[in-house]
């Protein structure tokens, strides 16, 4: 008998796990939020699975308590079929058992294909506007202490910083608009949740994915986290939970020492003293720089690169300096730091011809260069290891028959699968998650075979039909220089 077959009281089943597991479980920082914040109702991210499941359950055995009423919001990526289906069901069947409100999303049929980071956003901006149309001024997440470790080791391969390192917080607090993030489960393990459900017989959806290690995170949580406790003998997670809470102290200290030290940073100014920035300990100026560029609206138009590179010129000896911010640009002299949009009109992509192993210059005055290189055990563990910079380079394996490539613009239609991604998705909607705008886009050039098929474009991975396998020969090493590099 299947889990929708079942004839559950939802209700009274929720009233018995709560008999067992209090609000005292919940982390300190959401109880103490909750208590001095008047919040009329709050959305609860249910998956299906154990932790969303607990977490539903005891919110709504404690909401006359907590004086808010519930929400159930529930984001299908359709990834597994009928199954992601049956999951979808099992939580609209959850809700309706508990009289609660639900609201619902699938993926779009046009995007068939996503990473892990664009699937997270796709489920965010869904959550945050299921929010916002039903007058939610949070959203409740089911993370538990087992996902702390996960979310860390992939911040520390991006190069995060305290704040990134930090995360997942008990309470998210952003800037603007935007419903506060609360986890009140981040100091309960995966399988104590699972213990307390079974206790009182409520079940929950078994994601089938979440055993394939091809997935990162599945990969961490099933294999590398559990050999790294077996080779240090001691509790990996539970010292992770510690040096989060650590870490979350100190960058909510550094942040509020940035805030007293320039205070111009976090008023919307038009500019700012470049004095009075470099002055600061770097750990101080990288906060208040980062804050005046959220308010400007610059932010997300910068890798993590691009602003350590404009951080490192504005702390320097450089006398004057612009830096490209989307459609932007940030411009410092001896004194000030401000930001100004893009006055001259950008250059137009002329389509052309590259022959394998030449150069080709473009009209945009940027310069592709190609050569084959022979595939060794040196370029498959400098790939595996991520050492090719996306922005500037790519290996790719073409067709023997392969003379030439095609360089072009941008065209309506055009869709690229990256590298270990599931499926293709829109080229457009791929460079819009990287923060391009409309202009930069059309600049980029989009290298792809004479009969259409795309195999790269610069700041996003190889094409996935063109990856580096070890039993190939030879691959195409395709360099890509604007003209500020030249």
């Amino acid at each position: 008998m299947s889990i929708l077959e079942k004839e559950l009281d939802w209700k009274n089943l929720s009233q018995a796990l709560a008999a067992g597991a209090g609000l005292e479980q919940w982390c300190p920082e959401v109880r103490s939020w909750l208590a001095g914040k008047s919040v009329d109702r709050v959305l609860v991210a249910c998956s299906g699975g154990a932790d969303s499941v607990f977490l539903l359950c005891q919110l709504w055995a404690f909401r006359l308590e907590l004086d808010f009423e519930l929400v159930v919001g529930h984001y299908n990526h359709g990834w597994r079929g009928e199954a992601s289906k049956a999951d979808a069901a099992f939580v609209k069947a959850l809700a309706q058992g508990l009289e609660l409100a639900f609201l619902t999303e699938t993926r779009p049929a046009e995007i068939k294909g996503a990473t892990e980071t664009q699937a997270r956003a796709l489920r965010l901006k869904f959550l945050r506007t299921a929010a916002e149309d039903s007058g939610c001024k949070a959203i409740c997440f089911g993370h538990q202490q087992n996902d702390i470790l996960e979310t860390q080791l992939q911040r520390l391969a991006r190069g995060a910083g305290v704040e990134g390192l930090a995360a997942p917080r008990p309470v998210h607090i952003f800037v603007g608009d935007v419903p506060v993030h609360l986890r009140p489960l981040l100091g309960l393990r995966a399988g104590s949740l699972r213990q307390q459900l079974k206790r009182v017989g409520i079940p929950w959806c078994e994601d089938a994915t979440n055993a394939d290690t091809k997935i990162a995170r599945n990969s961490l949580r099933n294999k590398i986290i559990p050999e790294l406790e077996a080779i240090l003998g001691r509790d990996v997670s539970g010292g992770a939970a510690r040096a989060r809470r650590l870490l979350e102290a100190d960058a909510l200290a550094l942040a509020k020492l940035a805030r007293e030290a320039l205070p111009e940073a976090y008023q919307g100014k038009a500019s700012l003293n470049r004095d009075s920035l470099r002055d600061l300990p770097e750990a101080l100026s990288r906060r208040a720089l980062t804050a005046w560029l959220e308010g400007c609206g610059l932010l997300g138009s910068l890798s993590a690169t691009g602003l350590d590179g404009l951080l490192a010129a504005l702390r320097g000896e450089s006398v004057t300096g612009r830096q490209s911010a989307g459609a932007s640009f940030v411009v410092f002299d001896r004194e000030q730091i401000w930001h100004e949009a893009e006055s001259k009109p950008a250059a137009s992509l002329q389509a052309g011809k590259l022959v394998a192993g030449n150069a080709l210059s473009l009209s945009t005055g940027a310069v592709l260069e190609s050569e084959w290189v022979p595939v060794d055990e040196k370029l498959l563990a400098r790939l595996e290891q991520g050492k090719v910079n996306p922005t500037a380079a790519c290996f790719a394996v073409l067709p023997p028959e392969t003379k030439f490539i095609e360089v072009r613009e941008l065209k309506s239609g055009d869709r690229y699968q990256a590298l270990g991604a599931p499926g293709s998705r829109k080229l457009k909607d791929c460079l819009m998650d990287r923060g391009l705008c409309e202009k930069e886009r059309k600049l980029l050039p989009v290298v792809s075979l004479p009969e259409g098929s795309i195999i790269w474009v610069p700041g996003l991975p190889v094409s996935d039909s063109c990856r580096v396998g070890s039993n190939a020969k030879k691959a195409l090493r395709l360099t890509y220089r604007t003209g500020e590099a030249l």
